[in-house]
């Protein structure tokens, strides 16, 4: 049986359009449910819900708190969660087997966020 070339182009603009409704490709290492955080100051580690963003550090209160990024090693698939820094000195290694984790940055969800021992915040 032979698929009229009109009916062979519907049928690929409707699977195109089809498949544009799920999700990106990779977009699970962005997306999160939490905001991480560090303080520079007292060392303190929280999280907040995913629409809250802290500006200052719910235990003592000083302007320095550091936004927390994980990378993920592929060689042992540990999650490594530290504060976001640029330059020479962000450069990452596996907490474990102190692998260089370059381009492997993902968003830390909830239950990573606890596992670094991070509290629960609900100060906006």
């Amino acid at each position: 049986m032979q698929i009229p070339s009109f009916q062979a182009g519907w049928l690929a603009t409707a699977l195109l359009l089809l498949n544009g409704c799920s999700k990106q490709p990779g977009a699970e290492v962005i997306e999160s449910d939490a905001n991480g955080y560090l303080c520079q100051k007292c060392g303190a580690k929280v999280f907040s819900e995913r629409k809250v963003f802290l500006e200052k550090c719910p235990k003592c209160g000083a302007d320095a708190l550091s936004d927390v990024v994980g990378y993920f090693c592929s060689k042992d698939q540990h999650l490594t969660l530290r504060p976001r820094v640029s330059g020479p000195t962000g450069a990452a290694v596996c907490e474990q087997c102190q692998s260089p984790l370059k381009s492997a940055m993902v968003s830390p969800r909830e239950k990573d966020l606890k596992g670094w021992g991070a509290e629960k915040t609900s100060q906006k």
